[in-house]
C-alpha cells in the first residue's frame, strides 16, 4: 500500500482544533484550565510563604483564593459554569483589590495585573471572538487595577506589618509577577509561531492533496474515456455484426467504469455532508445477490479466476433494504477483489446468523486469493484517497474511495466492515446486516406497483435545456410508463405549472438560459410547495452546494450521468415521502 494523500475533504474542513496536539493550549477551555491550575499552585506557594514570614491574615486570604479557584475548576468540569476564564480573572482581580485594602501598595501586589493582562490573548481565541471577549477581560482588569491603586493610596492598610515582612513579601511578589509575565509572553509568542507554522504546513498539505487528487482522478477518468473515443472511431469504420456487439460491450464497460468513479466522488461528498440517507425498499435478498454477481461473471472468467456465490437458502425472502446502497457496497468490494486477484478465486458468501418472526441477521463476506494487505496498512486502506500499490505492475489503482464509501454506507445501515488479511495470502471483507421482513401489505403494494409499470400514471415535468440530455431522461422515464412534459428553462417551467399544477415531480436542470434552476426554485416552492423538485445537474456537487440546494427548496439532487435505476429510485423516494402524490401506491 502507498499513501497518495491524507483525507482530502477533511483537510479542507479542518480548523485549528485539529492541529498538532502541541496546540491543545490554543483551545479556550483547556487554556483556562491550565491557567487556573497555574494560579492555584502559585497561590498555594504564596500562601505557604506568607505563613512562613508571619503574615497569617494574608496567608488565609490567599488560601481562600486557592480554594475558590479549585471550586471554579471543579464546577467548570461539571459544566455548572460556562466561562471559566472570566471567573478566574474576576476572582484574581478581587483578591488583588482586597490585598490592597489589607496590605496597601507597599507589598507591590499590583504587579500581578501585568501577567493577567499578558494572559488574556492566550486565554481568548482571537480568531473567533473578533476581540469582543478580549475587550471585556481587559476592561475588567484595568478597572480593577484602578480600584486597587485608589484603595492602596487613600485607604489605611487594615493590617500592621513589620518593615522586614513587607520587604520580603514585596520581593516575592515582584519576582513571581515579573516571572509570570515573562513566561506568559514567551509562551504566547512560541505557540503563535508554532500555530502559524502549522497552518502554513496544513495549507500546503491541502494544495498537495488537491494536486494529487486531480492527477489521480485524471488518470482514472481519462483511461475509460480513451476507450470510449477509440471505440467510437472504430464504429465509424467497416465492421462485422460480431465486432459491432463487441464494440458496444466495450463502450458500456468504459462508460460504466467512468460513472462508477464519478459516483464514488459525488457519493463521498454527500456522505461527508450528511446528506446521504438509507431508503429501504422491498426486495428478494437471494435474487439481489444473484443479480449482483452477474456483471462480474464475465470479468472474472477473463482473468482466469473462479467466482463462487454461496447463498443460504433461507435468504429467499422478501425483506426491506436499500438495494442501490447494498449494490454499491458489493460492487466496490467485488471490484477490489477482482482488481487485486490474478489467480485463484473470489467467493461471495451470505449466511443467515439468526432469524426471528420479524427480522433476520445475515453475514456477508467477500473472500479473494489476491495480493493481500499487510497489518500496518489494514487501517490505512479505509482512509479517503488511499490507493493500493500493485508491485507487479508498479501502478496505483483506483481513487481510493471505494472502501471509505463502503464503511460509511454500512455505518448508516448500523453495521461495520471487518477485514481479515495477510500479505500475499488474500483478503476477506465481511459485515453483518439486519433485515426486517416485508409484511403482506407491502407485498401487495409492490405487486400493484409492478402491474402498474412502476411509474404509470406519474406525471413528470422535465426542465432541461440540452436536447440530448432531455432525450435520454425522457426515454428513461417513458420506459417506466411515466407521463413526461418537456420544457427548456425555468421560466417555461413556471408557465407550464401555472397552466397545469397536476404534476407529481419536477426534474429541473440548474444551468439554463432565460431562467436557471437556482432562480426558478424559489418561485416554485412559493407557489407550488407540495410539488417536490429534484435538481438535475452535471455539476460536481460538493457538500456546501448540496446543503444550499436542499435549503433553497430542492427535495433531492440527481447527478448526471445517471443510470435509469438511479432516476427511478430518486423519483420513487419522493413518492414515498409524499405518498399523496403517488396515484399507484
Amino acid at each position: 500500500m502507498q499513501n497518495v494523500t491524507d483525507k482530502y475533504h477533511k483537510l479542507i474542513r479542518e480548523d485549528d482544533k485539529h492541529l498538532d496536539p502541541l496546540f491543545d493550549m490554543k483551545q479556550v477551555p483547556k487554556r483556562s484550565y491550565q491557567l487556573g491550575i497555574a494560579a492555584l499552585f502559585t497561590g498555594i506557594g504564596i500562601s505557604i510563604y506568607d505563613s512562613f514570614i508571619g503574615l497569617y491574615v494574608s496567608s488565609f486570604l490567599v488560601a481562600c483564593f486557592c480554594f475558590a479557584i479549585l471550586m471554579f475548576i471543579l464546577l467548570k468540569y461539571q459544566d455548572v459554569i460556562k466561562n471559566l476564564t472570566i471567573a478566574i480573572i474576576s476572582l484574581t482581580c478581587s483578591l488583588l483589590i482586597i490585598s490592597a485594602a489589607l496590605e496597601g501598595l507597599q507589598s507591590e501586589q499590583f504587579l500581578y495585573f501585568f501577567p493577567i493582562l499578558v494572559a488574556v490573548p492566550i486565554m481568548v481565541d482571537l480568531k473567533r471572538t473578533k476581540y469582543r471577549q478580549s475587550f471585556i477581560y481587559i476592561f475588567i482588569i484595568l478597572i480593577s487595577a484602578g480600584i486597587c491603586t485608589l484603595i492602596g493610596r487613600h485607604v489605611t492598610p487594615l493590617a500592621d506589618f513589620t518593615v522586614d515582612q513587607i520587604n520580603k513579601l514585596a520581593l516575592v511578589n515582584r519576582i513571581v509577577a515579573i516571572s509570570s509575565t515573562i513566561v506568559f509572553a514567551v509562551a504566547y509568542i512560541f505557540f503563535e509561531k508554532k500555530y502559524i507554522d502549522e497552518l502554513m504546513e496544513q495549507s500546503q498539505r491541502v494544495i498537495d492533496t488537491r494536486t494529487q487528487f486531480l492527477a489521480t482522478m485524471g488518470h482514472e477518468l481519462r483511461t475509460p474515456l480513451n476507450g470510449i473515443i477509440g471505440v467510437i472511431n472504430l464504429l465509424k469504420q467497416d465492421h462485422t455484426p460480431s465486432q459491432h456487439d463487441e464494440y458496444l460491450q466495450v463502450l458500456k464497460y468504459c462508460s460504466d467504469h467512468m460513472l462508477h468513479q464519478v459516483n464514488n466522488i459525488l457519493d463521498f461528498n454527500k456522505i461527508e455532508a450528511n446528506k446521504l440517507d438509507i431508503y429501504p425498499v422491498e426486495l428478494n435478498l437471494k435474487q439481489l445477490l444473484i443479480n449482483i454477481g452477474i456483471p462480474f461473471t464475465a470479468l472474472v472468467k477473463e482473468k482466469g479466476l473462479d467466482l463462487n456465490i454461496e447463498i443460504d437458502p433461507v435468504l429467499d425472502k422478501q425483506v426491506m433494504a436499500d438495494d442501490l446502497r447494498l449494490i454499491q457496497v458489493f460492487n466496490n468490494l467485488l471490484s477490489n477483489a477482482l482488481k487485486f486477484t490474478d489467480e485463484g478465486f473470489i467467493n461471495l458468501k451470505a449466511v443467515c446468523k439468526t432469524r426471528t418472526d420479524e427480522f433476520m441477521e445475515v453475514n456477508f463476506s467477500i473472500e479473494d486469493t489476491g495480493i493481500g494487505i499487510s497489518e500496518e496498512d489494514q487501517v490505512k486502506i479505509f482512509e479517503s484517497f488511499w490507493q493500493v500499490y500493485d508491485p507487479t505492475t508498479k501502478n496505483l489503482n483506483g481513487t481510493g474511495l471505494g472502501l471509505t464509501i463502503c464503511v460509511r454506507l454500512l455505518k448508516l445501515m448500523k453495521s461495520k466492515l471487518v477485514l481479515v488479511s495477510k500479505k500475499g495470502q488474500g483478503s476477506t471483507f465481511s459485515f453483518d446486516l439486519v433485515f426486517n421482513y416485508a409484511d403482506s401489505s407491502r407485498q401487495m403494494l409492490a405487486d400493484q406497483a409492478k402491474k402498474a409499470d412502476l411509474l404509470a400514471g406519474i406525471r413528470i415535468l422535465l426542465v432541461e435545456d440540452n436536447q440530448i440530455n432531455m432525450m435520454v431522461a425522457k426515454k428513461s422515464l417513458t420506459t417506466y410508463k411515466a407521463e413526461v412534459t418537456c420544457v427548456y428553462n425555468g421560466q417555461e417551467a413556471l408557465d407550464e405549472l401555472k397552466k397545469d399544477q397536476a404534476y407529481h415531480i419536477v426534474l429541473m436542470d440548474l444551468e439554463m438560459p432565460v431562467m436557471n434552476g437556482y432562480t426558478a426554485i424559489y418561485d416554485m416552492k412559493r407557489l407550488y410547495p407540495q410539488t417536490p423538485v429534484i435538481a438535475f445537474t452535471a455539476s460536481l456537487v460538493d457538500e456546501k452546494m448540496l446543503a444550499d440546494l436542499i435549503n433553497s427548496g430542492f427535495a433531492d439532487c440527481l447527478l448526471k450521468p445517471f443510470q435509469p435505476q438511479q432516476l427511478l429510485s430518486s423519483i420513487q423516494k419522493q413518492l414515498s415521502v409524499y405518498p399523496f402524490l403517488n396515484t399507484n401506491l
